[in-house]
């Protein structure tokens, strides 16, 4: 088996944020903006693994950027994934958020970065030994959508609510899940990394650019393996998972330092819980089986309602008459009384499953619920499912109906949120039908089938 590793930086000296509500400019960095690469070769086939930090990337440039790669490589499509951070102090991108609105120019050079670090990581292939294993770390990632009292379930509702909460609407995945790659001499060259857990744990009056707490993470595994060793970061399932800790009333995390930004404590945490991970992983030099299929699914779009419009133009007539609007309820209004009628009423989705030896990766290309992810993983005929969020490109928040129908901030029809009803079971569905069909297909192919056992 070669492998061959790189890194790319492509962050900016100033610009703008578009991780929040509102615009937010950021004047230098805490931790920087990369392209992570890794190339992976056994037997004759292959697979690209890409880890951006980006809020996310529109679908047209993913697609793009995987095309691209293909060309240079050789390597299936089916068998490329480029997954998206989602760090919320990332740079702009290419689609509209909120008050943000896209800028094209800026992705230019985030493809010639990324590129360029697929040609390194192409050229630098070598013999390698690789190994997987799983850990465990419920310190840092929480539910923040609750059930109340009054029969609502609410996003972010704050300590000061604490006496109205009952009890969080999912349970969260808190695997940490790794796959490291050795030089023959057993010297550490990549670590990927999946964890589930937002990237906006940091907001400052001096902004700055930076991966989060992604970014602290591959710091502190770089300083304890060097400096050469590529951190691929692939996030998990956690469009209603964040580091409030609501549950037990912690401001930040349930581990965070007095004068320690989140970022750095969550990020310096995993990075403890992947160097101790126990059993660790065992890199062995052998081949193993690399297997891509790629699905488009087709799922229902939500347009406003009737019931929407009507609320749209009373906050438009109440701010003309000098009400104070709060700017996602001015963004929202706007977005409904201006929507396009030649918007289509069906969103593809693609649905990937990508095996590389002892792991079956899931990349669903949107923020994710806890929950879906957990259903797909627990109907998994493999050992090691992984899944990948925001990966192969955008299609905004995809949550179970009943947070649809709750009107709360991922649920709600929005920029963010437009796929409708039915969109988790099409995920569950899809992903499990496809990770069935490489499993059974696999076994053939291995078995070629089975003799009869002669009588004794």
């Amino acid at each position: 088996m070669k492998a061959g590793f790189a890194e790319r930086e492509y962050t900016p000296d100033e610009g703008v944020v578009p991780g929040q509500i509102e615009e937010g400019d950021a004047v230098g960095k805490r931790t920087p903006l990369m392209a992570h690469v890794a190339v992976i070769e056994s037997g004759n086939t292959g697979t690209v693994l890409v880890s951006l930090d980006l809020l996310f990337a529109s679908t047209e440039f993913i697609t793009k950027l995987r095309h691209r790669i293909c060309e240079i490589t050789g390597i299936s499509v089916e068998h490329i994934l480029v997954a998206c951070t989602h760090t919320h102090t990332g740079c702009a991108i290419d689609c509209d958020v909120w008050a943000f609105k896209g800028d094209t120019k800026n992705m230019e050079y985030i493809e010639k970065q990324t590129i360029d670090a697929v040609y390194a990581a192409w050229e630098n292939r070598s013999e390698v030994k690789m190994g997987v294993a799983s850990g465990f770390d419920a310190r840092f990632n929480f539910c923040r959508d609750w059930y109340t009292v009054d029969g609502y379930i609410v996003m972010n509702p704050g300590h000061h609510k604490r006496d109205k909460l009952v009890k969080p609407y999912a349970a969260v995945d808190h695997s940490v899940n790794v796959m490291r790659f050795d030089d023959l001499d057993g010297k550490p060259r990549c670590f990927v990394v999946n964890y589930a857990n937002h990237l906006d744990t940091t907001h400052a009056p001096d902004m700055k650019f930076g991966a989060d707490y992604a970014g602290y993470m591959r710091h502190a595994l770089q300083a304890e393996y060097g400096e050469d060793v590529a951190v691929l970061f692939l996030n998990g399932c956690c469009a209603n998972v964040n580091h409030y800790d609501f549950g037990n009333h912690f401001d930040r995390t349930a581990h965070c330092r007095h004068g320690v930004i989140p970022a750095e404590e969550i990020g310096n945490g995993l990075a403890e819980t992947v160097k101790n991970l126990c059993p660790p992983p065992v890199t062995e030099a052998k081949d193993i089986r690399i297997e891509g299929r790629s699905r488009m699914h087709l799922t229902s779009r939500r347009k406003a309602s009737r019931a929407q419009k009507e609320w749209a133009q009373k906050t438009v007539e109440a701010m003309n008459s000098g009400v104070e609007v709060r700017k996602r309820e001015q963004l929202l209004a706007d977005m409904y009384l201006h929507e396009d009628p030649a918007i289509p009423n069906t969103v593809d989705i693609e649905i990937q499953v990508l095996q590389i030896g002892p792991w079956t990766i899931v990349g669903l290309p949107g923020e994710i619920y806890s929950d879906i992810g957990l259903k797909i993983k627990a109907n998994s005929p493999f050992a090691n499912t992984v899944i990948v969020e925001i990966a192969n490109g955008y299609t905004g928040y995809i949550s179970p109906d009943i947070i649809q129908r709750a009107g709360n901030y991922e649920g709600i029809y929005s920029m963010v949120a437009y796929t409708g009803l039915g969109s988790a079971d099409v995920l569950i569905n899809g992903a499990t039908d496809m990770l069935n069909a490489m499993f059974y297909a696999d076994n053939q192919a291995s078995f070629g089938g089975l003799r009869d056992k002669p009588l004794d």
